[in-house]
């Protein structure tokens, strides 16, 4: 559970990096390998999946060739959850240090 909820930490470190807050699939999932985090992209979906239901994150889905892509974009209460300023449940707590 901990491993979780700091992967998906990573994931709304990632997308508050970003001067829009939106990401693809592809770039988030790098991110997070790249922050020590190994995962893969069903995992990863299935964390965009729970952010989404928190309200953290807001997934568009795009057709493509071979399934699809999603991308994500940063809520606002992802952005404040990110900065350390709301806890939510099954989301690692913002650290200092």
């Amino acid at each position: 559970m901990e491993i979780a909820a700091d992967r998906r930490r990573k994931v709304l470190d990632a997308l508050a990096q970003m001067q829009n807050g939106l990401l693809g699939e592809d770039v988030i999932l790098r991110a997070v390998c790249e922050s020590g985090r190994d995962t893969d992209r069903d995992t990863l979906r299935d964390d965009l999946t729970f952010l989404q239901h928190r309200n953290c994150v807001a997934i568009e889905k795009i057709p493509r060739t071979k399934g699809e892509l999603w991308r994500a974009r940063l809520t606002d209460d992802g952005l404040l959850a990110a900065r350390g300023q709301l806890l939510v449940s099954g989301v690692a707590r913002h650290t200092v240090g």
